[in-house]
């Protein structure tokens, strides 16, 4: 045993021994573990521990877009919204079977109802073995699509939009595609309600002017008998614009990008105009080949000009309707045009070489056909 360990544990000699053959010196021991400590310190400050800590920044709820365009469905967004007052009212289980009943709706639509929110996560079925599954609790989800109805509900552009939407197809599908129909009848309609909120008179006719003006329906004269009575029809190119499956405002941007429209059916002569829509008859010969075979090399060429794929596809899908469109028995001048301008617009979004040469091509060709 070392002096420096006897002295620390106080051992005095063997002759003389205190306690057991020696004494413990816990002044030395103290001192000893304060100069340690003391080290440990100085170490610290000059070699600092580091330990790499990753912070995750807390989970907020951020409010998502409505699902499934429940602002268009006129009951299930104004059952969402009586679901949500109720919750703040009394917190708990709702039955959908209460709302139904007040709106006149058929019994059996609570189910369905119910099953339709649970399905988009807007609600929670409590179910029970009476096999109604009307009762439901509102979710957090829920709720803050209720919030995104009532803000939707004070958009005028919003709203604007859907009584367009809402007012051609309802005029349609009420007239049948032709025949006129009672204006303001549609305040009864489904249609009429958009997140929940029933259209004004005057937003109805503002969109009614609006359609009016775009040539997607016509205003039937007005009966001087009758000063309340107001009567539409849709236009053939209000059809077209509800069999695409778009918006109006989808519809008339695509007729902006197109330009005019231009349909002849064994003709003798030519109309002029700035009209989005013109049918005439035609007997002369009207020779489209050039745009044709310009749509095949293009076709043939589209590989070779190392565009990524989603530009290289959708300059085929173009010049494969530029190509059977001016490749028609009887080509439509109109609907050459407009899939002209589509394959042009594809070529500008590619720059690569070998790119001048073809849409040279393409403008050789335009001008063989339209002689401009």
């Amino acid at each position: 045993m070392s002096v420096v360990l006897i002295r620390l544990l106080g051992v005095t000699d063997g002759r003389r021994p205190r306690t057991a053959g020696f004494e413990i010196n816990k002044r030395g021991i103290e001192k000893m573990q304060r100069e340690i400590a003391k080290e440990f310190e100085r170490a610290a400050r000059k070699h600092p521990i580091r330990v790499p800590v990753q912070v995750d920044a807390p989970e907020t709820p951020t409010a998502s877009p409505v699902k499934a365009g429940i602002e268009k469905d006129p009951h299930l967004s104004r059952l969402l919204i009586w679901l949500d007052d109720l919750a703040a009212l009394q917190p708990g289980v709702a039955d959908v079977s209460a709302y139904v009943d007040s709106a006149g709706l058929p019994a059996a639509e609570a189910k369905t109802m119910a099953l339709q929110l649970e399905q988009q996560g807007l609600v929670q079925i409590s179910r029970d073995f009476s096999g109604r599954d009307c009762q439901v609790f509102l979710t957090d989800e829920g709720s803050l699509a209720a919030r995104q109805l009532r803000a939707l509900q004070a958009d005028p552009v919003a709203r604007f939009v859907h009584a367009c939407d809402g007012l051609l197809h309802w005029l349609f599908q009420t007239g049948r595609g032709r025949d006129v129909v009672e204006v303001m009848a549609f305040v009864e309609a489904p249609g009429s309600y958009f997140a929940g909120d029933s259209l004004s008179v005057d937003e109805i006719l503002g969109a009614l002017k609006h359609l009016n003006q775009r040539g997607l329906v016509r205003r039937a004269p007005e009966d001087p008998n009758t000063t309340s009575s107001i009567k539409a029809a849709v236009t053939d190119s209000g059809t077209d614009c509800v069999l695409s499956g778009g918006t109006v405002s989808d519809y008339l941007s695509r007729q902006q990008r197109a330009g005019d429209t231009y349909t002849f059916n064994n003709s003798s002569g030519i109309v002029t105009g700035s009209q989005q829509s013109v049918v005439q008859n035609n007997n002369f010969g009207f020779d489209a080949s050039a745009l044709a075979e310009f749509a095949a090399l293009a076709r043939q060429l589209a590989p070779t000009l190392k565009a990524s794929p989603e530009h290289e596809e959708v300059l085929i899908q173009d010049v494969e309707v530029l190509e059977e469109a001016a490749s028609a028995e009887q080509p439509e001048p109109g609907r050459i045009r407009a899939a002209y301008l589509r394959v042009q617009e594809a070529l500008s979004a590619i720059t690569t070489a070998g790119l001048t040469m073809l849409a040279q091509q393409g403008q050789a060709a335009y001008q063989a056909v339209f002689g401009s």
